[in-house]
């Protein structure tokens, strides 16, 4: 533990996923690799898990990585050659730690086809690159507004790189598409199928570059362009968070029970700006007293969080309104759920967002993306960081849109806080043969919240647009405002004005 509680690498984060059959992937790999039988949290099923050793770098040969995955069996395999290879978000985030949400998500394509998770170089298994985080304790004490934020992540960014002792310029995108080719060709499979969800598309669409003749479609939700930096995410939280304050205007209950929620919450922005507010609280998972020091940047950052999910945003209006009023239990539930949102190694993310969207930062660029709050702050961040870890730039080429006629579905969600429906239309410029399907009422992650997994299910058996059923994805799928700490009043939660 570090004397700031280990809180840097949180604000950094605010700142800135068969086996009968004789001919099968599987059986194929266990006849020329070692595969073992294992287990995940929060899938049943026993999947199959295995490494391969690859290179760390071109440059370093002799230097190897151990790259993990996990497959999960289809449940009748009539695909033998083919399986769907998923790609985690993040950056940073670990696929085989989330292959619940994967299994899920892909549930109508496991039906006839394996699926592969591949813990990405510098997640997971395959080499983690991860820093202290801290407890929860410690990061609820932690005042950031107390010291200088410039002096406190420079200190905090040199001793995760001591610790680490890694150059991460081996652990950009670019570098780690040959490691999911290698698990593809270990396993002995013909063709994939690509679903990346999030950071997921962008190294989705390196490896479709990289190996176009190993792909026969790909599936890209919550789409990342090679040509957008993820420092315009900023404008994506202000737009949906100023679409919960909208909703609630037209909505009658929610109207009544929040008059003036919009200025309530800029109300509290100014007040932590101006001084924190120490307060003891329960645990949100032990319920033990602790003590937190709520701060403008714990404020925004937990009520971003929030509009990832259908559930926690319809908290949102309920928890500014309780603040606003001296409650802040609320909050501290979503505090403690922005705690468990899933692993992010930051060195990994560091080598993306240092190696991949700091470099080719224009003055336009800048002065564009600090509008925002949270793109000011990663701007700010990676100024610091970047000089400090000093990731070695990706090749220009790489931010030149991917031109391809493979058949390329893209999802967005309308409420979307990290990559709106614009991403995607930027990204497939030069895909030939896509098709661009938005839900207007999801948020981050269309397969795990719509019906959007029968259509990646039809779309991967047919690989025919026309074929697919869309109109489920119509289907507000919101959830009614909490009007009181008792939950929604269902009669009104829609009910316009």
């Amino acid at each position: 533990m570090n004397k700031y509680g280990n809180h840097f690498v949180k604000l950094i984060g605010q700142s800135l996923t068969s086996l009968a059959i004789v001919y099968s992937g599987i059986s194929f790999a266990q006849q020329n690799s070692t595969l073992e039988a294992c287990y995940v949290e929060g899938l049943a099923d026993r999947l199959m898990c295995g490494s391969v050793s690859q290179p760390l770098s071109n440059k370093s040969p002799s230097e190897n990585i151990d790259i993990h995955f996990a497959v999960i069996p289809a449940i009748k395999q009539l695909h033998p050659k083919e399986a769907v290879l998923a790609f985690a978000g993040g950056p940073g985030q670990s696929a085989i730690e989330v292959a619940a949400i994967f299994a899920r998500n892909l549930k109508y394509v496991r039906e006839n086809r394996d699926i592969i998770l591949v813990d990405q170089r510098g997640t997971g298994k395959s080499q983690l690159l991860q820093c202290d985080t801290g407890t929860i304790e410690e990061q609820f004490a932690f005042n950031d507004q107390a010291l200088s934020f410039v002096s406190f992540t420079k200190e905090e960014t040199s001793a995760c790189k001591a610790q680490l002792a890694v150059d991460l310029s081996h652990f950009t995108t670019v570098a780690a598409a040959s490691d999911f080719e290698a698990v593809r060709v270990a396993l002995g499979y013909d063709k994939l199928h690509l679903y990346g969800a999030s950071y997921g598309t962008r190294i989705a669409q390196e490896y479709l570059r990289q190996y176009p003749n190993s792909v026969l479609s790909a599936t890209l939700d919550g789409v990342v362009p090679m040509q957008q930096s993820l420092v315009a995410i900023g404008d994506a939280i202000d737009s949906a968070l100023n679409e919960v304050f909208l909703d609630c205007m037209a909505n009658k209950a929610c109207l009544k029970q929040f008059p003036t929620l919009a200025d309530d919450y800029q109300d509290l922005l100014v007040k932590l700006k101006n001084e924190p507010i120490k307060l003891t609280v329960r645990h949100p998972r032990t319920h033990e007293e602790i003590t937190l020091v709520l701060t403008e940047s714990k404020l925004r950052g937990a009520i971003r969080m929030a509009l990832y999910g259908h559930t926690s945003r319809s908290l949102i209006p309920l928890v500014i309104d309780s603040a606003k009023k001296g409650n802040y239990s609320p909050l501290v539930g979503l505090l403690g759920n922005e705690q468990t949102i899933g692993n992010i190694a930051m060195g990994m993310h560091s080598a993306i967002t240092c190696g991949e969207d700091w470099p080719v930062l224009t003055q336009s660029d800048r002065q564009k993306y600090s509008q925002s709050y949270f793109g000011k702050m990663m701007i700010e961040s990676l100024d610091m960081v970047c000089p400090i870890w000093q990731v070695e730039p990706v090749e220009h080429d790489f931010y030149k849109p991917v031109k391809t006629n493979i058949p390329i579905l893209l999802l967005s969600g309308g409420l979307d806080p990290a990559t709106p429906p614009s991403w995607a239309d930027l990204a497939m410029v030069s895909f030939s043969n896509a098709k661009h399907l938005v839900a207007p009422s999801a948020t981050h992650g269309v397969a795990s919240q719509t019906c959007a997994n029968k259509v990646i299910g039809q779309f991967i058996n047919t690989l025919a647009f026309s074929e697919l059923t869309t109109d489920c994805l119509d289907k507000d799928n919101r959830k009614q405002y909490f009007l009181n700490i008792n939950g929604p009043v269902a009669n009104h939660s829609h009910e316009q004005k």
